[in-house]
């Protein structure tokens, strides 16, 4: 007996030596053990919430070199950061990693909720900086569940205030997780196929989590064949999701302008932007135009813009300063705006078209976001205050004050698979202190979207009410009946490989109170995964209409940017508001 006890007591020794000795847990342990845990924290004295934390199938430490290695499904986690691969090496001193995939696999870095994968990573936890090789990232941008795709060569990771120091940005972080990425050789495109569409290809881009992708000099191809290099950089923005064009041609025809054609560009940086435009027509002469944009804060944006564009009124070419100061956050945005002969045109009804110039000297707005009323339906608010005087050939009306509240809702809700009740609702009461007059008006579209097998169809109702009287012109509402109707149908299959196809697409609107087909829009479009061309022509029937000739290419990820080869096609009604949140 005492022989057994004495053989139990050595097995038990050697079980806990051998254990002291291993250090961290393998043999397939999901969890680190207490000693692996404090043998891998910093130097330092720090908390757990700080300490590093290595998993794998097997992971082995040395207490003399202060190094360990994972190996098999191996994960590391530090503070908001973690680190997946087949093989992780970790230096507990210099606190440097390095990861490494299977062949065919890929290395995966994760932080808060952003995902970058490659080929092989040196990543410093101390200064936060990295490289890792062979990198690729898909983020979301632009219209709901549209994909911006990022690969190529070799990723640089740079904490904020290193970046800021080194001069490669300008502002203040949100936090101190907050880093940008500075890729080299890189592929961008929103085409998913292995092949895609179109793509930009440039030797370096400043990646700024959540926040903008600038590409520096691109290159665009269209498929394989090379387009032209772009002088100026290319950037995306992912909050507020749309892109801007580095450079663009397009050529337009109206019935009023005539032929014409120019140039439409933008030089981008991490914190703003300069676009500028050129172009000329027959009938106009040369205009151009010049917009910057910059950030000053997280939440403050100015900008300052000029136009040397032709008054149709006038028969003259006008200068038209403008500038605005923007503060926006969570959904919120208040706006400062001043514009000196703004040119303003709009269709009052059938009937009426107004001409003229404006200046508003200042305009504030504060629009609320958008608030969710019901499971189906949302709403926000704009209050105005704002001096203004305008000009019509042949007369001017002196300064006006104006101040009021707008409210805009929309309601949609599935009834069946295949169709959509929706009501797209504005509204308004504004007030002056001219003539002691008031305005209110009440606008409602609404209707159904449905389909009859490969058929797209929508239709829907108009009606704008209206009470009292504005003290100036560009702003007085009609009273407006219409009948809306959209159909848009394939004339081809879609090619498996390309996944492109034809369509034809027809919009009207019927005016009942002039008992007339006011306007009608035919286009022929052909649809790729990532972009669509659309070559329309727009059927101006209302008094002192302009018919239009246009071709226009738009990315589907971004449909509200597009590059527009010609007059672009008119904002479809039946779409819903641009920032409406998503469903």
């Amino acid at each position: 007996m005492d022989k057994a006890v004495k053989i139990a007591f050595k097995f038990l020794i050697f079980i806990l030596i051998l254990n002291l000795n291993i250090n961290i847990a393998c043999a397939d342990a999901d969890i680190m053990s207490e000693e692996a845990a404090a043998a891998l924290l910093n130097n330092n004295n720090i908390n757990n919430n700080e300490r590093v934390v290595l998993n794998a199938n097997r992971v082995s430490y040395n207490d003399i070199t202060g190094t360990a290695s994972a190996q098999g499904k191996a994960v590391l986690t530090y503070k908001d950061a973690k680190v997946e691969a087949e093989r992780i090496d970790y230096n507990s001193k210099t606190q440097k990693i390095e990861a490494m995939p299977l062949p065919g696999d890929v290395v995966k870095l994760s932080s808060q909720g952003r995902t970058v994968t490659g080929d092989h990573l040196d990543y410093d936890l101390n200064t936060r900086e990295g490289v890792l090789q062979g990198a690729k990232t898909n983020l979301a941008a632009g219209a709901a569940g549209s994909t911006l795709y990022v690969y190529g060569g070799q990723i640089e990771v740079i904490p904020w205030e290193t970046a800021v120091e080194k001069g490669l940005i300008k502002g203040k972080s949100k936090g101190a997780s907050d880093f940008i990425a500075q890729w080299r050789d890189v592929t961008l495109t929103t085409c998913e196929l292995d092949h895609p569409h179109y793509r930009l290809v440039s030797k370096r881009i400043a990646f700024i989590p959540g926040k903008s992708v600038i590409a520096k000099r691109p290159r665009l191809y269209l498929g394989r064949t090379y387009l032209f290099t772009s002088p100026f950089d290319y950037v995306v923005s992912l909050e507020k999701k749309a892109m801007k064009y580095s450079l663009m041609p397009h050529i337009h025809h109206s019935s009023k302008e005539g032929f014409g054609g120019g140039i439409t560009g933008s030089l981008g940086w991490d914190t703003g932007s300069l676009s500028f435009g050129i172009a000329a027509a027959r009938k106009t002469g040369l205009e151009w135009m010049l917009e910057l944009e910059q950030e000053l804060s997280r939440e403050f944006t100015i900008m300052v813009g000029v136009d040397y564009s032709w008054d149709e009124v006038w028969n003259e070419r006008v200068w038209r300063p403008r500038a605005a100061l923007t503060w926006a956050k969570n959904g919120w945005q208040t706006r400062l705006r001043w514009t000196h002969d703004e040119y303003i045109e709009d269709q009052k009804d059938s009937m009426t078209k107004y001409k003229g110039r404006l200046d508003r000297k200042p305009e504030l707005t504060v629009k609320t976001p958008w608030f969710r009323t019901s499971p189906y339906s949302w709403l926000n608010l704009t209050a105005i205050y704002g001096a203004y005087s305008e000009e019509i050939y042949g007369a001017s009306i002196s300064s006006t004050t104006r101040y009021g509240l707008e409210m805009h809702s929309y309601f949609e809700k599935d009834l069946w698979p295949s169709v959509i009740l929706f009501s797209d609702m504005t509204g308004g009461v504004w007030f002056y202190d001219r003539y002691d007059a008031d305005q209110e008006m009440l606008r409602s579209f609404t209707g159904l979207k449905y389909g009859i097998g490969s058929i797209e169809l929508a239709t829907a109702y108009e009606r704008r009410y209206t009470w009292g009287e504005s003290a100036m012109l560009w702003d007085q509402f009609k009273e407006r009946e219409r009948i809306h109707q959209k159909i848009r149908f394939p004339l081809s299959r879609k090619d498996p490989t390309t996944t492109s196809q034809f369509y034809f697409a027809f919009r009207g609107s019927y005016d009942l109170d002039e008992k007339m087909v006011d306007k009608a829009i035919y286009s022929l479009q052909w649809v790729i995964d990532c972009m669509r061309w659309d070559l329309h022509y727009i059927n101006d029937r209302a008094k002192d209409g302009d018919d239009k000739i246009g071709l226009t290419m738009s990315v589907n990820a971004f449909p509200n940017t597009p590059a527009s080869f010609g007059d672009d096609d008119e904002k479809d009604p039946f779409d819903r508001p641009s920032d409406l949140p998503d469903k």
